[in-house]
């Protein structure tokens, strides 16, 4: 009787030990992603990493859209996540922030500059003598500035002046160039039937990085965990979004209600090109093309002291991300 009684206490201990194994595995990472702008098509990636991924690598993710008072440097904090521009996550730091950037959404900026077709403005040379529309605030200014030096313009020729991202005055006539972003602008144009020229500064030697990912060097160092299952959901749901874009746009509808899913499947389409990644896997990226936009910082003073690449840039989540498919 002894022997069949140790027998059933070691069964009942080991289904005990399973029991807790399992419940450990089903406990859900909560976190949030904290974005930079309100729900455009832009960001059909992360409703589809959330609504199908998220579960999957055992997180449970919350999105907030951002939009204009609303900076994701200013209001992440530990074991959170941000999508921001990558000049304001090195600014950030600059001044004295821990920010760790762990992905590159955007390899090359989605900033570029627009007209109408009837103003024959093909390059950066003809913004001479022309009226540009200049944001007050993100990373368009200083690409802008960079784009002018890049293709000889002549600065004292053109006349700037401060706008906002509303076509309706830029329709008006109050100026002739309109920064915009790639994906955004020129797809309502073309759902109204304007036509129009673009001029990409990536394409006149002007290296500059888009969105990326971060988060706080403190939750690196404390919860590498976490951070690894929200690079495997952001980068399972970016590779999932690009192969499957009406997928990705239905995700996006399903995150909120107020989108226009036709207008944002245009979107996310159009920027396809721009989500691809470094060496066509999306959310990498390599260090050394950082160093030009860097010195370009410098050289506008934006930042003052050079940024240390080896802790700012921390790309082995997603390398291992890849390394495990």
């Amino acid at each position: 009787m002894k022997k069949i009684f140790y027998l059933l206490l070691a069964i009942a201990f080991c289904i005990s030990c399973n029991n807790n194994t399992s419940d450990k595995k089903s406990e859900l990472k909560s976190t949030t992603l904290k974005l930079n702008w309100i729900y455009t098509g832009s960001f059909a990636p992360e409703a589809l990493s959330a609504k199908e991924f998220s579960g999957k690598n055992n997180l449970n993710l919350s999105i907030e859209p951002g939009g204009q008072g609303k900076d994701p440097l200013k209001l992440v904090g530990d074991n959170e996540f941000g999508a921001a521009a990558a000049d304001e996550i090195l600014r950030a730091n600059d001044k004295g922030g821990d920010f760790v950037i762990i992905g590159v959404i955007n390899y090359n900026s989605p900033a570029c500059f627009i007209s109408l077709k009837k103003e024959n403005i093909k390059s950066p040379k003809d913004f001479e003598g022309k009226k540009i529309g200049i944001l007050p605030f993100g990373s368009t200014g200083l690409i802008y500035k960079i784009l002018l030096k890049k293709a000889g313009v002549d600065a004292s020729k053109v006349k700037e002046i401060t706008v906002y991202p509303d076509l309706k005055v830029f329709l008006s006539g109050t100026h002739q160039v309109q920064p915009a972003f790639i994906y955004d602008e020129t797809v309502s144009l073309d759902l109204e039937g304007i036509e129009y020229n673009v001029v990409e500064p990536k394409d006149y030697g002007v290296v500059f990085k888009g969105p990326c990912y971060f988060t706080t060097y403190k939750t690196i160092k404390n919860n590498p965990e976490l951070v690894q299952s929200f690079i495997n959901t952001m980068a399972s749901g970016m590779n999932d979004a690009i192969l499957n874009p009406v997928k990705a746009a239905t995700a996006l509808k399903w995150l909120s209600q107020d989108i226009n899913e036709n207008r944002e499947l245009k979107v996310w389409q159009k920027g396809l090109e721009y989500y691809r990644g470094y060496n066509n896997k999306p959310l990498t990226s390599d260090t050394a093309s950082w160093k030009e936009m860097i010195a370009e910082l410098k050289s506008f003073n934006e930042i003052k002291s050079e940024p240390d690449l080896n802790k700012i840039l921390n790309f082995s989540f997603i390398n291992q991300y890849y390394k495990m498919k």
